[in-house]
């Protein structure tokens, strides 16, 4: 648990989400992207295709309570954090309750993504979870607190042969007296206070909430769920890149290359780097027959590549896995030359 405060942090905008992709990216590079942004029109229409989907237009919208709170949370507050300390005492007292295992125990596990109330009861979650229900305790405990996402190193592990999870990371900050903002991270691990950071609308947190059900349900299989939640989560936040890249995903598995081209084109109108687009719609113009946009999209995403010092650590990774030792001090030492100051290299 990181309990850090600040007073003048440096505001600068990432992701927290788990995206399926086939290449990490970052840095600039010298090949043009030569994709068109998709008219309005376009991208209006993917989010009206719900009877491919067996969606019909008087479904509700997911709603699936992310901050709700029931009458044994509120009791386990009113027990565990006395409502006469300072807020600040107050703020101790509900991070020691939250996890000392004696009381709730909370455990952070990257794959599960729960809302408040389920992440109270199974007293487990990724990053978004453990923030969510943090967030609605301290506000019970009369604490203001909101999200807050930070701009961590990605990690990320392999799902198959041809795809990964990426795990970026957001918790929460505290407003105490005299506007003095107090970060607290229920998973230690990701979390550095130089790290750039930003606080984050409750819509926008929304959002990655319901693209991460929406990853969950796409990969179980429930097509038809998975489009409800990333449709309701390009509802909340359109401008989000990695949403759109996941929406495409799931257009391509239905078979509908033309709509998964429209999404893809669009996240990389809002992002030309976003991973899960550039693989993505490269694969489908190989598929279809495009030759010289694959090529072109897949130049692109090389030179992503070799300028990312993450894409080499996990090449390292992997070879060293595969007991290829030689391979793997090669890609690590190329990712040490392009970051030395990482000290996961």
């Amino acid at each position: 648990m990181a309990f850090q405060h600040r007073r003048t942090p440096n505001f600068t905008a990432y992701l927290v989400l788990l995206l399926l992709l086939t290449a990490l990216t970052a840095c600039s590079s010298s090949v043009d992207l030569p994709i068109q942004a998709p008219s309005e029109a376009e991208t209006d229409a993917l989010l009206q295709q719900g009877a491919l989907f067996e969606v019909s237009e008087d479904t509700p919208p997911p709603d699936d309570g992310i901050l709700d709170m029931d009458q044994t949370m509120r009791s386990f507050v009113e027990e565990h954090v006395p409502s006469v300390l300072q807020p600040r005492a107050r703020l101790r007292y509900l991070i020691d309750s939250l996890l000392r295992p004696s009381q709730l125990g909370l455990e952070y596990n990257p794959g599960i993504t729960h809302n408040a109330a389920d992440t109270f009861y199974q007293r487990e979650g990724n990053c978004l979870a453990l923030t969510s229900l943090f967030i609605t305790m301290a506000r019970e405990a009369g604490l203001e607190a909101h999200y807050n996402q930070v701009a961590v190193p990605p990690s990320w592990e392999m799902l198959s042969n041809n795809s990964l999870a990426v795990y970026k990371h957001i918790n929460a900050v505290v407003v105490l007296e005299g506007g003095e903002e107090v970060v607290v991270d229920l998973s230690v691990d990701n979390y550095e206070y130089l790290y750039a950071q930003t606080r984050l609308s409750e819509s926008e947190a929304a959002a990655q909430f319901y693209s991460n059900r929406g990853i969950d349900m796409l990969n179980s299989g429930d097509h038809r769920q998975a489009y409800r939640y990333f449709r309701r989560a390009l509802q909340l936040n359109p401008k989000e890149a990695f949403i759109w890249g996941n929406l495409g995903s799931l257009f391509r598995r239905e078979g509908h290359n033309d709509m998964a081209e429209i999404a893809y084109r669009q996240a990389l109108s809002l992002d030309a780097h976003e991973p899960t687009a550039l693989s993505n719609l490269g694969r489908l113009y190989r598929g279809t027959g495009e030759k010289a946009l694959a090529k072109s999209l897949e130049e692109y995403n090389h030179q992503l590549q070799r300028r990312n010092p993450f894409w080499h650590y996990s090449r390292a990774r992997d070879a060293y896995e595969r007991g290829n030792y030689t391979e793997a001090l090669t890609a690590i030492q190329r990712a040490i030359y392009l970051q030395r100051d990482e000290y996961r290299f």
